[in-house]
């Protein structure tokens, strides 16, 4: 009667190891990488969607003290426009933020994860070949689940409700934020109405219709550059406006499917616990996923993190030099 253990961290049984798909689970979690990657390269956004609110209300101003007959309404609808862009800009910071504080607790699931892991081959390790031999073959039939079993199990259901807490989080602020940007469009609508029955801006499109208005009412003249600045800064804030839609809309659509994957993984482990069908994968594979996920991930993360201190920097320095020329140019 003999029996051999497996080698070490290679913790599998005749019964099978548990109805867990750590690698299927890492995959999903690794799709982060190419929201990191979005998210670093529209840093800069929400900063030149806060600079466009200058220009926005410089336009209100000169509207307020015109002699259109709709000045009132069109510093009414301004203002909200103004309000809510100073919200979405806000919105949009924070969002970008968040998908990186979410990698950041998905990468601390992950290790905890993989101790428990190591913790479980090395318990598996420890024990004796009769005494391996008891359990697995002999007393099998009558005992429940073993301990290690039920503790990768248990460890991996945990792992997949965290990642997926992460993910519905990101969801719920990108919806919240869509609705935002989504206002703006509905504002803009009412100011493009507004002038289009005034007669103010009969032939452009709803996009032109800030610089339409900037130009008929003339701005400030005398100063050429700044005119010709806040003409480019109104062109740019439909600009803005669309790719902030696309950028949350698009992380939303991402992470809507990772979620569906996770629910799935879920589903299916309940269902070959039920029926018995388990395939024994070793720990040992488990675990090397597991690393190679974490490392891949956080080597995005920190590439991510360089890019938006290089952005962010660039933007610190830069915001003199734009102060200094408004003043050149309005001088």
């Amino acid at each position: 009667m003999c029996h051999t253990t497996a080698p070490a961290g290679q913790y599998t049984s005749d019964r099978g190891s548990p109805p867990v798909e750590f690698e299927e689970l890492i995959n999903v979690q690794s799709q982060f990488e190419s929201i990191l990657e979005e998210s670093a390269g529209g840093v800069s956004l929400p900063l030149d969607m806060k600079r466009s609110e200058t220009s926005l209300r410089d336009l209100r101003t000169i509207i307020r003290y015109s002699s259109l007959p709709s000045r009132n309404e069109l510093v009414f609808e301004f203002t909200g426009f103004i309000e809510t862009a100073g919200i979405a800009s806000s919105d949009l910071q924070k969002f970008n933020s968040h998908v990186g504080r979410a990698v950041d607790n998905i990468l601390a699931t992950a290790r905890w994860t993989k101790r428990v892991l190591d913790g479980v081959a090395m318990q598996h390790e420890s024990r004796g070949m009769v005494s391996a031999f008891l359990n697995d073959k002999l007393l099998a039939p009558f005992q429940p689940l073993k301990f290690t079993e039920a503790t990768v199990l248990h460890q991996y259901t945990e792992h997949t409700r965290a990642v997926e807490n992460e993910i519905n989080r990101l969801i719920d602020e990108a919806q919240a934020l869509l609705s935002v940007l989504h206002n703006l469009d509905d504002r803009l609508d009412v100011i493009h109405g507004v002038a289009v029955r005034d007669n103010l801006h009969a032939q452009g499109s709803r996009e032109e219709v800030m610089s339409h208005l900037w130009t008929m009412l003339g701005g400030n003249r005398k100063a050429l550059g700044k005119y010709e600045s806040q003409m480019r800064l109104l062109k740019q804030v439909n600009t803005y406006r669309q790719t902030a839609i696309a950028h949350v809309a698009g992380t939303m659509l991402k992470l809507q499917a990772m979620g569906a994957e996770l629910e799935e993984f879920r589903e299916r482990v309940g269902t070959v616990e039920l029926v018995g069908e388990r395939k024994g994968v070793p720990l040992s594979v488990h675990i090397e996923g597991i690393e190679l996920g974490v490392e891949r991930l956080e080597q995005t993360r920190n590439w991510a993190k360089s890019i938006e201190d290089k952005e962010l920097r660039k933007a610190l320095v830069n915001e003199p030099v734009r102060e200094k020329q408004k003043e050149i140019q309005g001088s």
